[in-house]
């Protein structure tokens, strides 16, 4: 069995006389395995500057730093992208967009988000995101004019905070891709501004009349007087044609306040089966609020939804009407499928008299809380909403009629 080796170490080899008669003085060697290396050193120059001492430690650096691998391009690279001192959130958000953001249900809105962050980010490193930083891009966003008013830009709504903030939660879900691929050594928190809470409104039985009576191209004049009763405000109608242009708003009201769908689930409905499209199946009278191809998320769950018996003849009416015209959206203007109905919507709640805070999202809201003032199960109400009973019971419990009637009842 071989012995270990020692490693480099100093040796004095003894003096000799050449045949020539020369003599050889004693001189520190370097011996290192079978390599042997004269430093010319004797015993009286061991220590010191370019003494022997010095030499061996010379020899051993020197040894040492060329075992040590240069490392490869791959790594180098690698490396940098771990660093968030090296990494430009602008390549953070170009890959995020290239890869995860094309997985989710609506990439479009997305990739609108990344287009507005990169503008305010460009130049910048994950380094550079901080509490500051986030302040600062919410504070100037606030003061941008919402795209969409392009008439008089100048006179035109401020984007919200809750935009900024979810614009932000798109920089944050980007940050979080990234580490997951390469494994940043620090993760910077993208600190959002707070979340505004809902109101979580909901609509009368009587105003949700008015709301259908202006889908019907009537409009509330309170100017006016009832010449019948002498009250003042009455309904007049502008024109023959608003019957006819709000009749996609009749039927999403309609589907909104029996079903309690959120409104991109009811624009996007189908009379026939799609894989990418919610479908009303009337002859079944549910309306299947997922596409067969689409997968079901953790939150804002579509589960498939029963048609109230009230809704069910309409149903069967505009299926009718639609299948003699060759139209397969049911919610629809001229034919054409209608996606959003926000500004149409609008326009109603104006004729109505309504507060022009209602959105499309109030019929939600007052779907579940019809259904908790009629003490519908708590457990049917979820399902039939796609929401969980914790959810149901924090935010609309208290419209039962039985709330709390337990504890008010036990101070007599």
């Amino acid at each position: 069995m071989p012995r270990p080796s020692k490693g480099p170490r100093l040796y004095l080899r003894k003096g000799r006389r050449r045949p020539d008669g020369v003599t050889i003085p004693d001189v520190y060697c370097i011996r290192d395995g079978t390599v042997e290396i004269g430093t010319g050193c004797g015993p009286d120059r061991r220590e010191g500057p370019g003494g022997a001492d010095e030499q061996l430690a010379l020899y051993i650096l020197q040894k040492n730093a060329s075992a040590v691998e240069q490392p490869t391009d791959r790594e180098v690279e690698r490396r940098r992208k771990s660093d968030p001192d090296q990494v430009y959130v602008a390549e953070v958000l170009a890959e995020y967009a290239a890869g995860p953001a094309t997985r989710l249900s609506n990439p479009a809105k997305e990739a609108s988000f990344i287009a507005t962050l990169l503008p305010r980010w460009e130049g910048k490193v994950l380094s550079d995101v901080r509490r500051s930083s986030t302040e600062a891009y919410v504070a100037t966003r606030i003061l941008d004019p919402i795209k969409s008013y392009t008439k008089d830009p100048a006179n035109a709504p401020r984007v919200s905070d809750q935009t900024a903030r979810r614009e932000l939660e798109c920089l944050s879900t980007a940050i979080g891709k990234w580490h997951e691929e390469h494994h940043l050594r620090v993760v910077p928190k993208v600190v959002l501004p707070s979340k505004s809470e809902s109101p979580r409104d909901a609509l009368s039985r009587r105003e949700a009349a008015r709301l259908l009576w202006a889908s019907m191209g009537w409009r509330w004049d309170e100017t006016a007087t009832n010449p019948r009763t002498g009250a003042p405000g009455r309904w007049v109608r502008p024109s023959t044609n608003a019957r006819t242009n709000r009749m996609h708003l009749r039927r999403f009201i309609l589907i909104s306040l029996y079903t309690g769908s959120r409104s991109g689930v009811t624009a996007a409905a189908l009379w026939e089966e799609s894989p990418a499209h919610p479908w009303a199946n009337v002859d079944a009278g549910v309306m299947y609020r997922r596409a067969r191809g689409q997968r079901d998320k953790r939150t804002k769950r579509r589960p498939v939804v029963k048609f109230p018996k009230r809704l069910q003849a309409h149903m069967e009416r505009w299926r009718r009407l639609d299948e003699k015209a060759g139209v397969t959206a049911v919610i629809h203007f001229g034919g054409e499928p209608v996606l959003r109905v926000k500004k149409s919507f609008a326009s109603c709640v104006s004729d109505a008299g309504l507060d022009k805070g209602v959105s499309p999202h109030y019929l939600r809201h007052t779907c579940a809380t019809w259904l908790m003032e009629r003490n519908v199960d708590t457990w049917d109400a979820a399902g039939f909403l796609g929401m969980s009973p914790t959810t149901l019971l924090k935010h609309y419990g208290h419209h039962r009629p039985d709330y709390q009637n337990d504890v008010a009842d036990k101070f007599g």
